[in-house]
Parts: structure tokens; C-alpha cells; sequence
């Protein structure tokens, strides 16, 4: 009797718990919350339909990858340039958000973009010979993203059938999830003359999947709130990005110390000292011009095409004095700079291009992601994109101010 008892409550307790949790949710979800812009966890990610509630018409997204979770603690990150400012970059991306990703997230998060902005900071990685991983792309596939996706009228046939295609390859790692995605492709992609009430219906699964989502992205953006105050809105002038720039040069020479890559000396210590005989003219076989992430990104360039949306797409770069050591020569570098910016410039969209900038010491945090001086940059073609006239400043103009800032010589290699 005691044990049916115990088990009797500890159901109560289970049912008070997700009762409060499912009402405590919903009022959340109903208010605008800043602190969710900066947050960079992954529940966050799962669906656009929750962040929608803290878009205003100020309000874009800012989607990459790895980097946006570099450099968080300094002045030069988003974050804190665009604190208090009228304009609000929604950070999305973490390792593995690539192309195809925020391609699907965008048409999901679309419907609340009065903005109609975008910024994708794009990452040479993403583009080796195998492109996104598999069991990279399955560990951040959000289902309800790619409902929302799929239910977006705006939403050529074309670019929903290219999605639907890669997703179900790349989520052959996942049975369970494909046999859903199937279902959903049947549901929304199947001809109208046939189907009277495509995509109406909505499954008991479906509104769980919503609901825990949701709550799940309420209870841990609360805590990442309570630990990052939100500051005063509107109220700050335009950042003084010569000034940041000057600072990111001192940051940088400071953190880096004087090791031959110009990356941060705790990287330099921890990781590349270890490696540097074993990789020492190794190259990247591979390369990064060969890749079906080109046509992942050119799906995102064509979501926008759809949605109406003008992008910035930020040219990221690699460490040059890195990718020189290992025998990834520049040469061949450049015929992937040069894929993605024709692609780009074939859809019309705008382009912040920091290719040029691989030998610029202090723009890089280590060999991949951008750090002191890249921050400051990638922010202000960011403002300006978002606040000024559309224009994005010119890369070259950046880097000789930066220069200006700085005590070391930069090796300019054109």
C-alpha cells in the first residue's frame, strides 16, 4: 500500500511540475526577451518559433557557426558592440551550423523578419570535399525548424525539394528522425490537386515536440539571463570602431605574445606547439573548392531570393601564416574565396570580404575563427549593413586604420 501510495505522488509531483513548467513557458514565450539574442546554447536553436516572441522590426539575424561563441567575454564581440543599440543581431550558431541549417532556421524565423535582414558569416571549414558531417548535421537538425520551413509559403518548391533531398541524406544516420522527415515531405510536398489540407495537419507529436522546445529553451535562457543583465536600449551612440580597433590591436598583441602564427598564447601553448612536426607541410587534401556545401550555400542564397531578403554574407578568412605552414597555399585558398563570392554576387546579395585579411596579425583568435581586430571589423560592416545606408565598408580601409593602432608591422602579402 505505501509503495502504490509513494508512486501515486510522486506521479502528482511529476503532473504539478510539468503544468507549472508548460504555464511559466507560455507567459515567457509571450514577452520580448533581449538576453535571448546573446545567448549562443544550442536549445535555443531548435526552434525559431520561440524566438520570434523577442523580434521586433530592429531585430536580424546573425547566423555562423563556431566563432559567434569566441571572444564573448571581450568588448569586440557583438554582443557587447551592439549593447543598448537600436539594432539587435539575434545571434544563431555554434560548431556544426552550417549552410544548409540556417538556410531551414531562416524560413522558420522569415514570418517575423520585418527587418528583412540577414547576416551569414560564412567559414572556410564548412567547405571540405565531404561537406557537413552526417552525424554533425543530425546533432542540430530541428525538426520543428524544418516544419515551419516546409509550412512557409514564401518557399519556392524548388528550394523546399533540395532541402528535403539533402536532409534525408544526410539523416541517414538517424532512422528514426528520417522516418518522421519522410512523413513530413509526403504531408507538405505532395501535390495539391491531391491533397485538399497539405500541411494542416498537426500531430499529437508535433505539439509535443513544440511544447518541449519551447519550455526548454525558457528555463535555460532564464538562467543565462539572470547572469547577463540586459542594458538600456536605444540609447547609445554609434560604437567608435577606430577606437575599438585600436584597443583589439593592444588585446590581441597582449594575448598572443609573440608567437610566429599571431594566435592567442594558450592556443599556441596547448595546441599548435604539440602538433607542429606532425602536421608541418601536411596540406589539407581535401582542399575547400571541392564541396557540396557550395550548393547548401547557394540554397541559403536562394531562401533569401525567395523570402525577399538582401543578406550580408561575411567572407571569413583563415590564419594565412597557419594554412602557409601546413602547405594549404594561398593559391589554393583563393579558389574557394572566389567560389563563394560569385556565388554571392550571382544572388545579389552584399558582401563583407575579409579574405584579404589572412596576414593581418591580431584578426584571427587562432587559425579558423576571427578574433581581437576581425571582431571589430565584421561588427562595423555589420552595423552598417543594419543602421547606416546598406553600405559595407571597404575591408582594405579597415585594415590600414587598423594598422594604425597597432605596434606591429603587418606582412601585407597581395
Amino acid at each position: 500500500m505505501r509503495k502504490i501510495k509513494a508512486f501515486f505522488t510522486a506521479l502528482l509531483l511529476v503532473a504539478v511540475v510539468a503544468v507549472s513548467v508548460h504555464f511559466y513557458a507560455a507567459a515567457w514565450s509571450k514577452e520580448s526577451h533581449e538576453a535571448l539574442s546573446w545567448w549562443t546554447g544550442e536549445a535555443k536553436y531548435t526552434s525559431m518559433e520561440t524566438l520570434k516572441g523577442s523580434m521586433d522590426e530592429n531585430t536580424f539575424p546573425v547566423m555562423g557557426s563556431s566563432e559567434l561563441q569566441h571572444q564573448k567575454s571581450t568588448p569586440f564581440h557583438p554582443m557587447s558592440v551592439f549593447a543598448g543599440q537600436k539594432a539587435r543581431p539575434m545571434l544563431i550558431g555554434a560548431g556544426y551550423y552550417q549552410s544548409l541549417y540556417h538556410a531551414t532556421a531562416l524560413a522558420a524565423l522569415e514570418p517575423a523578419l520585418s527587418s528583412r535582414k540577414a547576416v551569414l558569416i560564412v567559414a572556410p571549414q564548412w567547405f571540405r570535399k565531404s561537406g557537413v558531417k552526417k552525424e554533425a548535421y543530425a546533432s542540430r537538425f530541428s525538426e520543428e525548424n524544418y516544419l515551419d520551413m516546409l509550412a512557409n509559403p514564401a518557399v519556392s518548391e524548388e528550394v523546399k525539394t533540395f532541402i528535403a533531398d539533402r536532409t534525408e541524406e544526410l539523416l541517414s544516420v538517424d532512422p528514426k528522425t528520417l522516418e518522421r522527415v519522410k512523413e513530413y515531405r509526403e504531408r507538405f510536398l505532395t501535390d495539391v490537386e491531391e491533397t485538399s489540407d497539405t500541411g494542416s495537419k498537426t500531430t499529437l507529436y508535433e505539439r509535443f515536440l513544440r511544447e518541449k522546445n519551447r519550455s526548454n529553451i525558457a528555463l535555460r535562457e532564464s538562467v543565462y539571463a539572470l547572469l547577463h543583465p540586459a542594458a538600456e536600449t536605444g540609447n547609445a551612440e554609434k560604437p567608435d570602431f577606430d577606437a575599438l580597433r585600436t584597443e583589439a590591436s593592444l588585446a590581441g598583441e597582449e594575448a598572443c605574445g609573440g608567437n610566429p602564427f599571431y594566435v592567442k598564447k594558450s592556443y599556441y601553448d596547448h595546441y599548435i606547439v604539440k602538433v607542429m612536426d606532425d602536421v608541418k607541410d601536411e596540406g589539407i587534401k581535401t582542399g575547400y573548392s571541392v564541396s557540396p556545401e557550395f550548393k547548401d550555400f547557394e540554397c541559403f542564397l536562394k531562401m533569401c531570393r525567395d523570402l525577399e531578403i538582401c543578406p550580408l554574407i561575411v567572407i571569413e578568412p583563415v590564419n594565412g601564416y597557419w594554412y602557409d605552414y601546413i602547405a594549404f597555399y594561398r593559391e589554393d585558398r583563393k579558389k574557394y574565396y572566389d567560389q563563394v563570392r560569385t556565388l554571392a554576387e550571382e544572388y545579389d546579395a552584399k558582401i563583407a570580404d575579409f579574405s584579404d585579411r589572412e596576414y593581418e596579425p591580431y584578426f584571427m583568435e587562432d587559425t579558423v575563427h576571427i578574433g581581437f581586430k576581425g571582431w571589430v571589423d565584421v561588427c562595423e560592416a555589420i552595423f552598417e549593413y543594419a543602421c547606416g545606408d546598406g553600405t559595407v565598408p571597404d575591408a582594405r580601409e579597415q585594415m590600414l586604420l587598423a594598422r594604425e593602432g597597432s605596434s606591429t608591422d603587418l606582412m601585407l602579402r597581395s
